[in-house]
């Protein structure tokens, strides 16, 4: 049978027929030496002399380097030397240092927020604000409440880090978590936020698991996961947006009288036409009614007695 033929009933390509695998790798063959800069120019250095130097350096404590930085250290002893090489040699010596691993961490399972009380799922994210003064954006932090609409935490400033996130924590538990009684009451406190690197910190997550909380991340590109607070900042860009804020002082005087009238005078269509400060003061009197929606997946609230009660 010819070639063609036999080829054609086989399904194998003329490529694959003729191909020959060879045991040798190709391209060129890694450099045993090195260059390096000495009084009399340059000359060669064996790259087991160059391993020693490497293994000195890293002997010290404080200079113990991963590749790319025994890279630099290396050319500050005179050697002509790239990053690749160093990766190299100091994975065959099994010199390289453990990459560091993302904290590990639990996204959301479900996307609508179904709590059946107060202080079950809270939201927080941050908001970036322009301020004129000196030219950048101010960080405003919220934390709020899925079930009563209550904004537990704010603050603003130029820079917020993980100790700040910490900090607003540690106020909303000795304010809420535990005059609520939460852990005896056996309530499963779950923090959902998104996917920002100072909520992602191995500390704040560390710091959550210690006081007993839930933290998960929503997915990417899917605020509608953490809907209660993307939607709490709609309503906070609607007033923020008709001012123009010299400074960090202006910015938190509308901040203040903002929260002031969002937590105990404007009223909530999705919490039964209350305040959310009211509401949470009703539902703990039993005043309030709830009815589920298990195919919509959602909630209805209805006031037991008459609004002017």
């Amino acid at each position: 049978m010819k070639r063609d033929t036999a080829l054609y009933i086989s399904g194998v390509s003329k490529h694959k027929y003729y191909y020959q695998s060879s045991p040798k790798k190709r391209g060129k063959k890694p450099t045993s030496t090195t260059c390096k800069i000495g009084e009399d120019g340059y000359y060669p250095v064996p790259d087991e002399i160059l391993v020693k130097d490497i293994i000195a350096i890293q002997d010290d404590p404080d200079t113990n380097y991963g590749y790319h930085k025994m890279t630099f250290a290396l050319r500050f002893l005179g050697y002509m030397i790239n990053h690749k090489k160093v990766y190299r040699l100091m994975k065959e010596q099994h010199l390289l240092k453990d990459m560091h691993k993302k904290a590990a961490r639990e996204f959301v399972k479900y996307r609508k927020v179904m709590p059946c009380g107060p202080l079950e799922v809270l939201e927080m994210d941050i908001k970036f604000v322009w301020v004129e003064q000196y030219k950048r954006h101010a960080l405003v932090l919220t934390v709020i409440d899925t079930f009563t609409r209550m904004v537990l935490f704010k603050t603003s400033a130029y820079s917020i880090k993980q100790g700040q996130i910490k900090l607003a924590w540690e106020h909303i538990i000795e304010n809420y978590l535990q005059p609520y009684d939460c852990l005896s009451k056996g309530i499963h406190v779950e923090i959902r936020n998104d996917n920002d690197s100072r909520f992602l910190a191995g500390s704040v997550q560390q710091f959550f698991k210690e006081n007993k909380l839930y933290q998960v991340f929503t997915h990417p590109y899917t605020p509608q996961e953490n809907g209660h607070i993307e939607s709490f900042h709609a309503i906070l860009s609607k007033t923020l947006n008709r001012y123009h804020f010299w400074s960090m002082d202006e910015l938190d005087r509308c901040l203040e009288s903002f929260y002031e009238k969002y937590n105990f005078h404007r009223l909530h269509s999705s919490i039964a036409y209350l305040t959310p400060d009211l509401f949470w003061k009703c539902w703990n009197d039993g005043l309030i009614d709830i009815k589920f929606n298990s195919i919509k997946k959602s909630m209805k609230f209805k006031l037991k007695i008459p609004y002017h009660q």
